[in-house]
């Protein structure tokens, strides 16, 4: 189970990274949300390396935080309110993918 976890975190992590160097070349972003998502989503990858349950867990958490956060602040920026539906999904999913990790760690 810990492996299929690992597994979905790293897709997870890394299709997010991908969207966020897509919308690079989109017009009206703020490069400085694009960035913040891709390291935000570069926390959440590395937190798969790390060593420490507690410090990995607390690593992945602030990963998928900043995600949701500036992917709020992003649809903010570009459409001027939040997609709601697509945030609450998203808010779920994290909280599936932190207490999956928090049982298989």
């Amino acid at each position: 189970m810990s492996l299929a976890i690992d597994i979905f975190i790293t897709l997870y992590a890394l299709l997010t990274m991908a969207a966020s160097v897509i919308h690079l070349w989109s017009k009206d972003v703020s490069f400085l949300l694009i960035v913040a998502l891709f390291l935000s989503a570069f926390i959440t990858l590395t937190s798969l390396m790390i060593s420490s349950r507690l410090l990995s867990l607390d690593t992945l958490l602030l990963g998928l935080v900043g995600i949701s956060v500036f992917t709020f602040a992003n649809g903010y920026h570009l459409y001027g309110k939040p997609h709601w539906s697509h945030h609450l999904i998203r808010l779920i999913l994290h909280i599936a993918i932190f207490i999956a990790a928090l049982m298989t760690w």
